[in-house]
């Protein structure tokens, strides 16, 4: 790689778990409503026998992270010159890393307004 870029992001979170069968029902049925939105034929929670429902909102636990820091940081040839810039998006392609490629190029751009 003609140079070290990377993007990150590290999220700091309250863990919530959820076993209540109405909190997961709800978020179950949202879900799927959301998830068979553009199907032919939507298929719905209540398509399936009550008693099986019943079963796998007993096996499922949910899981809510409550967000309550973002930390995100970029380094993305901020300290190359432009002129280094399109050898650093080539090499970047050349090795399969074409999205970072593209994020240099769009933070470029955005600098360079």
């Amino acid at each position: 790689m003609p140079t070290w870029n990377y993007s990150t992001v590290h999220l700091h979170s309250n863990l919530v778990i959820y076993e209540d069968p109405v909190w997961l029902g709800n978020h179950i049925r949202a879900l799927t409503a959301v998830n068979e939105a553009e199907s032919e034929h939507p298929w719905n929670v209540e398509d399936a026998p009550k008693k099986f429902i019943t079963a796998q909102l007993r096996a499922i636990v949910g899981i809510e992270l409550i967000i309550t820091r973002v930390d995100a940081k970029k380094k993305l040839s901020q300290n190359r010159a432009e002129a280094d810039i399109p050898g650093v998006i080539a090499g970047l392609k050349g090795c399969g890393h074409a999205h970072m490629a593209t994020q240099i190029g769009q933070s470029r751009a955005r600098i360079t307004k």
